[in-house]
Formats: C-alpha cells, sequence, structure tokens
C-alpha cells in the first residue's frame, strides 16, 4: 500500500518588500500598535483606523514581563488574557484577522519599548548568571528611563535557557495562527541588538560564556592557538591566556603595536560575530517553539554606522536586517546616507521602525519631522517599513491614532502618503544607480576600537547626530595617517563629488556577498596600509567582470593580522590619491565614460530621485535639504506631475518649477508619456 504523502504547508514568502501569500502580493507595511497598552473595548476601532490608513498589517510586540506574573522553582507562570483582559494576545491575533488584517509579530526576547527593563523580566536581569560583565567583572547597567537595569549577556548561556521558556509559551499561542491558519505573516527576531546602547569598545561582554565564545572565534578566525599567538604578537601559553582586551594600548612600537591592533580588530569583530551567534540561536529556539515557516526580520537601531553590528552578516541569521528611523528634518542627509547603505547592503531597504512620534525623553520630533523623514526614506530608495508608532501609548507621542481607536487630524497626510505607494505600486520600484562606493569594514572596525568616550560611544554620537568617526583618537597609530578617520573622509568626498553632479550611487558593505555588486559600472573603495584580502579579491574579482574598480590612496601592504601580504592590484590598475578636486574629476570621467544618466536634474542644494515601477517612470521626488526655494527641474519630455499629499499638479514641457520649503521632501507621480528603461541596470 503506498505511503499517503505528506501536504506542503504554504509559507509566506518575501520577494523584495512584496509579501507573497499563494497569489496574493501584499506590499511590505505595516504599523504598530500594542495590544496590551490598550483598552480592549478600543481594540477593534484601532485596528479599523489602522486598515483606513491604507496599510495591510498590524504590527506588535509581545512582552514577556508584561505576560510573566509568577515564576516559582524554575517555573514561569504567564497570563495571556487569563487575569488581565488586555493581555490576551490569542484574542488580538484572532480580531485582526475579522479585520483582514495580517500581523507582523516581535515578541523579543527584549523589546525596548521604552519599557522598564526593556520587556525582560527583572528576577532575570537581576541573575548574576544571566548579567553582562565590564572589564573588572561587574554588571554592566543601562542608564535609561524610567530607571537603571543590568542587562543580559548575549552569549550567556542562562540568558538563552530562559528565553527558551518564553518563546514556547508565545508559540502555544501563535503557531495555531500562522498563516494560512491565521493571520501572523511575519517575525521579528529580537530587537536592536547593539548590547543595549552600552556598545563603547570595552564597556562589554567580558561575561565568562563570552569569552569562552571569545575563544572559539579566535580558532575559527585564525586556525588555532598558534595562529593567535602569531596575530598577537603574544606568547600564550593557553586559551585562557588570550583574553580580550579591556583598553586600547595605542602608544606601543614595532611589531607589539602590531600585535595589539590585530588583537583590537579582532575585539570589534566578535563584537559582531556574538550578535550573529546569539540571532542564530535564536532562530532555532523560533523554530522548535513552532513560530519557524514565517519570514524573519531584525531591526537595527539609528546609529548603525559607529555600532558593533554588521547588517550583511546578520543577514545570515534572518531573512530582512532592516534600520530604524527617528530624525528630524534637518537630518535629511544622514537620512539619505543611512538609505543608501540599506539600499547597496541589504537586498530589500526596509524599516522596521519608522517612527512616527517618539518617547518623551527622546530627540522631540513633530508630524512634519515623521513624513519628511518617510518621504525622503522613500526617496532614496526605501521600499518598505512598519509605522511605529501608528496607534498611541503610553510613553508616546505622535501617533496618528489615539490610544482610543480614534484617528487624529495629522492621519490624513499618512493616508494620503500611504494611498500614493499602493497606487504607484512604489514597493515594486526601482532607482537606478550605478555607482558604488564601498564601506570598510576593517577600518569601521578601527574606528570603534579607538573611540576615546567610553560608555558614549560612536553609535550613541551618531544617533545624536554625529558622525561613526566622531572622537576617536586622531594619531596615526603608526600608519601614514589615521585610518579611523581617513577612511569616513575618503567615502564623504566621493560621495560629495557624486551629490554635486547628480550621479545616484550607494554604499556596499565589504561584508555584503558579490552579488550585491551586480549591475554597477564603477565601484570606489578606500584603501590604506592594511585591509582585508578577502575585500581586496572581491574587488578584484569585480574588475575581471569588467567593473571600474578605483581604490586608494594605496595598495594595502598587510592583512587584518598586519602580517605582510600580497594584494591584488583590482584591474592592475595603481592606486589613485583622491582630494576635492580628484574626486570632481573622477566623477566627471565617470559620467563620461558610463553615459551616467542623470534625469530630472536639478540645481544643488536640492536632489531629485526618479523610480520606475514596471520599467516605467512613475515617481519622482524632491528633496531640499536647506531653505526654501523653487527648484527647476529638467525635464526628459513633457511631463504633467502630481503631488502625492495636496494633489497640486504642475505641467513642463522642457522643466517643471517646483516651490519646497526649507528641509522638505515634495512626492509627485508622474503622468507623463512613459518609456521603457534603456538599460538594465542595479536598483536601489
Amino acid at each position: 500500500m503506498p505511503r499517503p504523502v505528506a501536504r506542503l504547508r504554504p509559507r509566506p514568502i518575501l520577494d523584495g518588500a512584496t509579501l507573497r501569500l499563494g497569489d496574493r502580493e501584499v506590499p511590505l507595511r505595516s504599523g504598530a500598535m500594542h495590544y496590551w497598552r490598550v483598552a480592549k473595548e478600543h481594540w477593534r476601532d484601532g485596528l479599523r483606523q489602522v486598515k483606513a490608513l491604507g496599510l495591510p498589517m498590524v504590527e506588535t510586540y509581545v512582552p514577556w514581563s508584561v505576560h510573566e506574573v509568577d515564576f516559582a522553582d524554575g517555573v514561569p507562570t504567564f497570563d495571556f488574557g487569563e487575569r488581565d483582559p488586555r493581555r490576551d494576545l490569542a484574542a488580538f491575533l484572532d480580531l485582526a484577522a475579522e479585520e483582514e488584517l495580517l500581523v507582523f509579530l516581535r515578541p523579543g526576547p527584549h523589546i525596548n519599548a521604552e519599557l522598564t527593563g526593556f520587556g525582560l523580566p527583572a528576577r532575570m536581569l537581576d541573575d548574576p548568571e544571566v548579567q553582562a560583565r565590564t572589564p573588572r567583572g561587574n554588571p554592566v547597567v543601562l542608564y535609561f528611563p524610567p530607571h537603571m537595569f543590568a542587562v543580559p549577556s548575549h552569549a550567556s548561556e542562562a540568558y538563552r535557557e530562559h528565553t527558551a521558556q518564553w518563546l514556547e509559551a508565545v508559540g502555544e499561542i501563535v503557531a495555531p495562527r500562522r498563516w494560512p491558519d491565521g493571520p501572523v505573516v511575519l517575525m521579528q527576531i529580537d530587537n536592536e541588538l547593539g548590547f543595549f546602547f552600552r556598545s563603547g569598545p570595552f564597556c562589554q561582554d567580558y561575561h565568562d560564556d563570552s569569552v569562552a565564545l571569545w575563544h572559539s572565534f579566535l580558532q575559527a578566525r585564525h586556525g588555532d592557538l598558534d595562529g593567535v599567538r602569531r596575530a598577537h604578537r603574544a606568547t600564550y601559553a593557553t586559551w585562557s591566556d588570550a583574553s580580550p582586551p579591556s583598553r586600547f594600548a595605542g602608544d606601543l612600537e614595532g611589531d607589539d603595536r602590531h600585535g595589539e591592533l590585530a588583537r583590537q580588530l579582532d575585539w570589534a569583530a566578535f563584537a559582531e560575530h556574538l550578535h550573529v551567534d546569539f540571532t542564530k540561536h535564536l532562530r532555532r529556539r523560533f523554530d522548535r517553539a513552532g513560530l519557524g515557516e514565517l519570514p524573519t526580520i531584525h531591526n537595527v537601531s539609528v546609529g548603525e554606522g559607529g555600532a558593533p553590528v554588521s547588517v550583511a552578516s546578520l543577514g545570515e541569521a534572518v531573512d530582512l536586517v532592516g534600520l530604524d528611523y527617528y530624525h528630524p528634518t534637518r537630518e535629511q542627509r544622514t537620512i539619505k546616507r543611512r538609505t543608501l547603505y540599506l539600499a547597496g547592503t541589504a537586498p530589500t531597504v526596509y524599516a522596521p521602525e519608522l517612527g512616527v512620534g517618539a518617547p518623551p525623553w527622546f530627540t522631540p520630533l513633530a508630524h512634519d519631522d515623521s513624513l519628511v523623514t518617510a518621504m525622503t526614506a522613500c526617496a532614496y530608495g526605501l521600499r518598505g517599513f512598519n509605522l511605529y508608532m501608528a496607534v498611541d501609548r503610553d510613553r508616546w507621542y505622535g501617533a496618528p491614532i489615539d490610544v482610543t481607536g480614534h484617528a487624529r487630524h495629522e492621519a490624513t497626510a499618512w493616508r494620503r502618503f500611504l494611498s500614493a505607494l499602493e497606487t504607484t505600486g512604489f514597493h515594486r520600484g526601482t532607482r537606478q544607480a550605478r555607482v558604488a562606493l564601498q564601506w570598510p569594514r576593517e577600518y569601521q572596525r578601527l574606528s570603534r576600537a579607538t573611540h576615546l568616550l567610553g560608555t558614549v560611544s560612536n553609535a550613541v554620537l551618531e544617533a545624536i547626530g554625529g558622525t561613526p568617526v566622531e572622537l576617536c583618537r586622531a594619531d596615526a597609530l603608526g600608519f601614514s595617517q589615521p585610518i579611523q578617520h581617513a577612511w569616513w573622509d575618503e567615502l564623504a568626498r566621493m560621495a560629495a563629488a557624486l551629490t554635486a553632479a547628480q550621479v545616484p550611487y550607494v554604499y556596499v558593505d565589504s561584508e555584503a556577498p558579490i552579488e550585491r555588486y551586480e549591475g554597477y559600472d564603477v565601484v570606489f573603495a578606500p584603501s590604506y596600509e592594511y585591509a582585508s584580502p578577502a575585500r581586496f579579491e572581491k574587488l578584484a574579482a569585480l574588475a575581471e567582470r569588467g567593473v571600474h574598480v578605483v581604490y586608494g590612496p594605496r595598495l594595502p601592504s598587510r592583512d587584518e593580522a598586519l602580517h605582510a601580504a600580497d594584494f591584488p592590484r583590482p584591474g592592475k590598475a595603481p592606486p589613485t590619491v583622491v582630494d576635492d578636486t580628484m574626486a570632481h574629476a573622477l566623477v566627471a570621467d565617470w559620467v563620461g565614460r558610463f553615459e551616467l544618466e542623470r534625469p530630472y536634474a536639478t540645481l544643488p542644494p536640492v536632489e531629485t530621485t526618479v523610480h520606475e515601477v514596471d520599467g516605467e517612470e512613475r515617481v519622482l521626488f524632491v528633496v531640499n535639504p536647506s531653505s526654501a526655494r523653487e527648484a527647476e527641474i529638467a525635464l526628459p519630455r513633457p511631463t504633467v506631475a502630481v503631488d502625492a499629499l495636496t494633489g497640486e499638479s504642475i505641467t513642463g514641457e522642457t522643466s517643471l518649477r517646483v516651490a519646497i520649503d526649507r528641509e522638505s521632501c515634495r512626492m509627485f507621480v508622474l503622468q507623463s508619456e512613459r518609456r521603457k528603461a534603456p538599460r538594465a541596470r542595479r536598483r536601489a
């Protein structure tokens, strides 16, 4: 008798910024509503208003500390609505399904959400076996409203076991409600990895389990203990002697200096590895708890340029890595840089938290700040997002829907913006970019290692408007120049020249797979005395494929362990020394050599971006990071442009005249005679 054939369970599939549910295609857009913070009688009204905004999904955290009501003899007791009706997760999910909303679920274990302890139970945070450790063995304490707490170690086996109990409890409720049996279609694994904002180079983590993982990392990186000895120029007798650094000893000379720098670079790389290792562990726990078969997401907080987090490496652990956006209008250039980094590095440009409002202790943000941030990010390639928050709650202000489920006045602008994205098919859109600036991770690690302010890390400084290299040491450390600053200046110089010439570009992390470079004509890569051999092998391979690779100011002669090494000359070309004049000359050469189209050009500082959908030019953004002005935009043909928010129609034969306020962005739907794109190129 033949065996019965098991029926394959259909799964949601992420395809760019589209979620495919069988024959249905859903844009990757959602809005946050925290069920436990809203009276149950207002849930339906809140969900209906989320849907009325034009969002197909609702997002919610599932807070461990809210649901755990007791812990005795090693066994937790959870309240999922038995005591407090607001905690009835199953009822909330079922109600979302009734209202024909899909659900994006974020069960942590860490969720932040402006909760005390970031949603982690106090009894666990007080456990010495769980707590992350400083170099002196003290708990790592986060000073964060409403009061400080000791943060957990991502390496702690005790912490990892505790999280399993929580995820199993969530799985009992959520597993039966995964699509197609229920509304849950996306899962987020943990939240804002980055050492709980205590990301200074020597803040943490010196927990015993972290040190053991450090040794495993070194073995994988250098082969064995002898390899580690050679890399660190040390006389380690056993693995326990290969301790992580607790300070930056940059005053050494010769081989000692090289060994110490190699050790520091290993430590910076290990911080990224620890987060990836933890995420992979949690993903396995999600699967065991019945939460698998759904696309997984992780969000990286503002300040990622200086954070011990690798977007490219995290992409090995989850299906989609996105960036959070919380910016005032004055930070449009930062929004641009962050979005272009994501556009070059990740397969989908997505914001798990596109801030609408903010917590009261954050930088004050108004409605215009949130809307301009959203539109500016979309201008440079953001394709999907989660509005955080869509529905108001405690410890928050500025959401378009109040806590009783009534739309505020500001909801009108969001409806219009979301409607324009839907009607144009913006989630399927592309923005042509044929120049890539390589983001050299080995130099970013040196910047983190040489940061001078301890707990106020370069990630924190970047998050409040600085740069990832701000307040790093300024000495050359034996190199020809301070590499920890130079790489950033080099990229900024090239970005400024490209912007002045209105040539679209992206940033590609050096650890992103080579497939991320497909379709670019030009790749520019900063390089100094030392570099990652793998990065240069990638550049050489790109040159062999016909990509024009420009690197410099030096051809490296040492690897990341500062050992002498031979590096290929990509395309057999010599290194290029780039000052401001040379940057503009290079860009002018690229424009002529590769016929870099500059459609809808205007005069700086105003910038324009054009987006194609299904091969047709459909959307034009006009971005003004400066004072109010009228911009004249060159047209490739007669065009009618309709403002997505106001409905204003502007017509031009050879140009459009667009009035634009200071620090603002306008979105226009193009209604000209459309044409197919002339070339198939990388799209951002």
